[in-house]
């Protein structure tokens, strides 16, 4: 029957029917856009075969195929293969009677498989798409959804999800969306899923990434990501530049970064990281950074984090087995609270530092290092570090160095097995520590460059090997302070 009002009507489309039909199950339409062209609301039901577009989809229409054996491609690479644009209404997870949903089908080929505009919303279950030249669904307004979809490229530079206003859109653009469950990105993707601009929004849940080199790239825009593993890129997979990005039970296997973060905010609620190139995460001009749970191990020669000009909240830290630094921040301000770093190693023995800080204002508490090339904790170039509760052990040159201007205040830290000293100052730097415990250091308690304003006061230590303290520029005092925890 035909569609009218709220009434839908059923349509059956078969492309290898051998004579004429009316579209009844019986006595199917052999062309798609046949049926495409009835009144709506309208489902067609497709069977196995191909059908060659482009299309244009109203927006009240379902597609229901026959799995991946239903075909909807275009002649040749350019085209696109289908386009829906108009009003919508229903809900997330409900198309309602003016909402496009496809089902059970193969989009294939062109230089894009789908593209919405409009303020239509788009819903697709278990579709795949593949061979797209440029891109396989393009958002320029409106909502895309999926759930148990396959994204499949099979040329580099292409991208997933394209949330992107038009050149020629209205400023502010309209929004655009999309919310993405159950899906998964193979293959060289430059982006798997992007976002450009301040209107742009995702919600991304049990996501599964697999060979692009980003698997989210944000340009602006609000993005939250639940649930999702990335392997197998070269780039950053999570990316953020002028955004806001939120992160929960996040899994990186690889890449040069697992997030990195650029002038944006951004919170990641667990997150493992193993074997990134440079760094696990990269926080560049960035405020309200807040990172908790995270696990990251065999990190490159930026540091398990990189932090560089911004005000950054950690909790709950683990690092294993990371080259230079364990958590390097430059500039803006650190609060650090319960973190493991171990194995922190250099190629060339000099640097390997567990916490490296500069011109940066640190508040670090309840931190346990151990096997550091270099130092465990080393402020400098004008750093203001208040260190509290520590645990230090086998750290290569220094458990505490100060130089250049810098300030640490250290209290209650028990340091063990310091391959040169226990404390190191130089540089005009200004070293404070309280409630100490040092024990089995092979050059003793402390090394210090007493020139200019270097400066290390002492108050109470506990340590087997106390040479150093005769230096010119150490100053003992008696003020309380907790003990080590």
């Amino acid at each position: 029957p035909q569609g009218r009002g709220g009434i839908r009507a059923e349509v059956w489309v078969d492309a290898a029917w051998w004579r004429p039909g009316d579209g009844a199950r019986e006595r199917p339409l052999r062309s798609l856009a046949e049926a495409l062209a009835r009144p709506g609301p309208l489902t067609v039901h497709l069977a196995a075969g191909e059908y060659r577009g482009p299309f244009t989809l109203p927006a009240d229409v379902r597609l229901e195929g026959e799995g991946p054996a239903t075909v909807l491609l275009v002649e040749g690479p350019e085209g696109t293969v289908l386009r829906a644009a108009g009003p919508t209404g229903g809900s997330p997870g409900n198309p309602g009677v003016d909402g496009v949903l496809l089902r059970n089908l193969e989009v294939r080929g062109g230089t894009w498989g789908l593209e919405v505009a409009g303020s239509v919303r788009v819903s697709v279950e278990k579709v795949g798409f593949s061979g797209q030249r440029q891109g396989a669904v393009r958002v320029n307004s409106g909502r895309f959804e999926a759930v148990d979809a396959r994204f499949e490229a099979s040329v580099s530079e292409t991208v997933g999800v394209l949330l992107e206003a038009p050149e020629d859109a209205p400023s502010p653009s309209p929004p655009r969306s999309t919310w993405l469950r159950g899906t998964s990105f193979t293959g060289p993707f430059r982006r798997a899923v992007r976002l450009r601009g301040a209107e742009s929004q995702a919600l991304l849940e049990d996501l599964r990434f697999s060979g692009p080199v980003t698997a989210v790239g944000m340009d602006g825009g609000h993005a939250e990501v639940r649930r999702a593993g990335a392997e197998g890129g070269r780039g950053a997979a999570f990316s953020v530049v002028e955004g806001n990005l939120v992160m929960r039970d996040v899994r990186v296997l690889g890449h040069e970064l697992a997030v990195s973060a650029m002038r944006a905010r951004l919170e990641v609620h667990g997150l493992l990281s193993v074997g990134a190139e440079r760094a696990g995460l990269g926080v560049v001009a960035s405020r309200g950074v807040l990172l908790e749970d995270i696990v990251v191990r065999g990190s490159g020669s930026h540091g398990a984090l990189q932090l560089t000009t911004s005000d950054v909240d950690v909790r709950r830290l683990h690092v294993e087995g990371a080259a230079e630094y364990g958590v390097v921040a430059v500039g803006g301000s650190l609060r650090l609270r319960d973190a493991t770093v171990v194995g922190v190693r250099s190629a060339d023995g000099v640097t390997g530092d567990g916490l490296h800080l500069r011109q940066v204002r640190a508040d670090v508490e309840g931190v346990v290092i151990r096997q550091t090339t270099g130092v465990c904790v080393l402020a400098a170039q004008n750093a203001r570090v208040l260190l509290r509760d520590a645990e230090l052990e086998r750290c290569g040159q220094a458990a505490l160095m100060v130089d250049t201007l810098a300030t640490l205040d250290a209290t209650g830290v028990e340091a063990r097995d310091s391959g040169e000293t226990v404390l190191a100052a130089m540089g005009e730097g200004d070293l404070r520590v309280d409630a100490l415990h040092a024990r089995g250091s092979r050059q003793g308690l402390l090394w210090a460059e007493c020139t200019g304003v270097t400066r290390v006061r002492l108050g109470r230590i506990r340590a087997e090997d106390r040479r150093g303290e005769e230096a010119a520029c150490v100053e003992r005092f008696a003020e309380p302070g907790p003990a080590p925890r």
